[in-house]
């Protein structure tokens, strides 16, 4: 998912796929310009972040013949790892980015319309333990404050969790290794924001919502219904979205999430971490919309794939399975062997 905040295969629905990601392009030096950058990164650390998606679904619109699409859509915006390498690709002309988190919410609206105010604040920054403490005490009022503190915080905090239980990088103590600001590397950062501001000044992002996933399909919908469109999915785990996201799904929002899926017509991308649990849903939820149990899916209805992410290749082995879930017609063959 999107920081925490808000099936296309073989006729067996038993068969599972296994997406080989490749490796992604490596950074440019940070000592550059502010010019277009092909390849923009996101500000903000995620947990569970989806930038290794990010040749899938290059692939995913070109296989679909939806390039340049139109319009892009993350419900749970999150990082936007995805959608920024699309707009900055120009594989997308627009975006829509949306998060119920008022923190994660602020960050974008800032970082998008008010770019060179985020700039002054996190030049000005004091990255300091005492800081962290502050901004977790009172992350502020203002979309500003908000802004700022939830990008500090994002920065400062281990693996970028917002969630209150998570503690600043280097411990309370500050006797690791890796200090508070090891990853608060301002040039960069900076860099980051005014490339968004750019994109956001060449109306390239549509729009920035603080809404629920219900209330920004239903909104896109009507406002977007001669468009074409993608939506991407990227909700709270399933399993421990508790302890990584502020605003977490319980099962009933993930049984409406994925009723809300499988009866939208609009082309759309699901990822979620591995559980029976979540496959049994939208077995459930297909059959529910009439379509027989046996299928992960007839033609035009969702089906189940499965890939391997590593989210941190500094550590051996620590990864993680995700469901694929699609009702797009086409997967790119590049990306898939049998599993």
């Amino acid at each position: 998912m999107g920081l925490a905040t808000n099936l296309v295969g073989p006729a067996d629905p038993e068969v599972q796929l296994t997406i080989n990601l490749g490796e992604l392009p490596t950074p440019a030096p940070r000592e550059r310009k502010t010019t277009r950058n092909p390849d923009l990164h996101s500000p903000l650390r995620y947990p569970g972040g989806k930038r290794q998606l990010v040749p899938f679904f290059v692939d995913l619109l070109k296989l679909n013949g939806r390039t340049p699409l139109p319009l892009f859509i993350e419900p749970f915006t999150g990082g936007a790892a995805v959608s920024l390498h699309l707009l900055a690709a120009d594989l997308v002309d627009q975006v829509v980015l949306a998060d119920l988190d008022p923190l994660v919410y602020a960050f974008w609206h800032q970082a998008c319309y008010q770019t060179e105010q985020l700039v002054d604040d996190i030049a000005a920054a004091d990255v300091t333990l005492e800081e962290w403490h502050r901004l977790r005490a009172n992350p502020g009022r203002t979309l500003r404050e908000k802004a700022y503190a939830c990008l500090f915080l994002n920065r400062t905090s281990y693996s970028g969790i917002l969630q209150g239980r998570a503690g600043p990088i280097g411990g309370q103590k500050q006797q690791s290794a890796y200090k508070i600001d090891c990853r608060f590397y301002k040039d960069e950062i900076i860099y980051r924001l005014r490339q968004i501001g750019q994109l956001a000044s060449d109306n390239r992002i549509a729009a920035v919502r603080r809404t629920g996933v219900q209330t920004t399909v239903k909104w896109v919908e009507e406002q977007f219904n001669e468009v074409g469109r993608l939506y991407y999915f990227d909700p709270p785990f399933w399993e421990k979205g508790e302890r990584l996201y502020r605003k977490a799904f319980g099962r009933r929002e993930h049984e409406q999430l994925a009723s809300l899926l499988t009866g939208l017509e609009a082309p759309w991308v699901l990822s979620y971490d591995y559980h029976d649990e979540i496959i049994d849903l939208y077995r459930e939820s297909a059959q529910n919309e009439g379509h027989e149990a046996s299928d992960l899916v007839p033609a035009g209805g969702p089906r189940l794939h499965k890939t391997d992410l590593l989210y941190c290749n500094r550590h051996k082995g620590r990864g993680a399975t995700e469901l694929i879930i699609t009702n797009l017609p086409h997967l790119p063959q590049e990306h898939v062997s049998g599993a």
